[in-house]
């Protein structure tokens, strides 16, 4: 069996037998879930019915409603898992180095460059992986409970999206772990991150509730611009669904739910141009953290 599989077999046992790491690297999305239940959803709910807050001017069930706030939600929290769940399974480097486990590792014919992408495969899978899980069961609770599903196309939509999310959200957070030589460091940081991302990056609130200011530094985050693709992808088709069209479409989409592209630092670039810059600033990111990784772990040679 291939060293990789077998370390990153090896890496994955070791995250999800560890509660507290697994629960921590939920935390944010658990917040952002009940604040949604708490107050949120009810606020993004009663402005669609209001048209003098630029919401639409047609009654809309209680279902329909709820399958638009739901989905979006769901945007915002399958982001933030994509960060908080591969932090967490690089919460392992820094353990590896804490009990000196990666001296050990040393020791064997197992190659540098295959410890490291034995790690970035870790955190790949367990945020791929189980995002997925909770996309599925996300899309059948939406479905019972509203009585309206997304169509089979969006669904796998999502999936493709999630993917690039996490090769993303993996070599960023790889970075920043890289960077941080104590477990309970990372802990910390991978909470903070998600309630500070997520204001930024448009999840908890529109960014027509929290100024020019705010957008301008969320353009800079690659996290907004995949949580834009993933309101574009799941809200086109609800929108269609339930009948909303035109020019009030686009005030949901742009004022409500910030599911318009917001450019980069004013300047008007296209979703698909800063998702590109995303890709690249991850494969930089990638690169900083395999050439730092490489000298910690040779340092432990000598």
């Amino acid at each position: 069996m291939s060293p990789i599989i077998t370390l990153t077999k090896r890496n994955l046992k070791l995250f999800l037998r560890d509660r507290m790491t697994v629960f921590f690297s939920f935390l944010s999305t658990l917040i952002l879930v009940m604040l949604y239940f708490l107050f949120i959803a009810k606020i993004y709910a009663a402005g669609m019915d209001d048209p003098s807050a630029g919401g639409i001017a047609m009654p809309l069930a209680q279902g329909a409603k709820n399958f638009i706030v739901y989905l979006q939600m769901m945007a915002g929290v399958l982001v933030l898992n994509s960060m908080s769940l591969s932090t967490g399974a690089f919460s392992t480097i820094a353990k590896d180095f804490e009990s000196k486990r990666i001296d050990n590792l040393l020791l064997t014919p197992v190659k540098t460059h295959e410890i490291i992408l034995a790690y970035y495969s870790t955190g790949m899978i367990a945020s791929f992986i189980i995002n997925t899980f909770t996309w599925i069961l996300s899309f059948l609770i939406i479905g019972i409970t509203t009585g309206y599903w997304l169509a089979f196309g969006p669904f796998m939509a999502v999936l493709a999206v999630l993917l690039v999310a996490s090769l993303i959200s993996c070599s960023i957070m790889l970075l920043i772990t890289s960077l941080v030589k104590s477990s309970t460091a990372i802990g910390v940081i991978n909470g903070i991150a998600g309630t500070f991302f997520g204001f930024l990056c448009g999840i908890y609130m529109p960014y027509s509730n929290l100024g020019e200011s705010t957008k301008l530094v969320g353009s800079f985050l690659p996290f907004t611009h995949i949580t834009v693709w993933l309101k574009q992808v799941m809200l086109g088709d609800a929108f269609s669904q339930v009948g909303i069209t035109g020019e009030f479409k686009d005030i949901l989409l742009r004022d409500f739910f910030s599911a318009d592209g917001v450019g980069f630092c004013g300047m008007d670039i296209s979703l698909w141009g800063m998702i590109a810059f995303s890709g690249l600033l991850g494969l930089l990111c990638l690169i900083a953290s395999y050439v730092l990784l490489r000298r910690r772990i040779n340092g432990r040679k000598n």
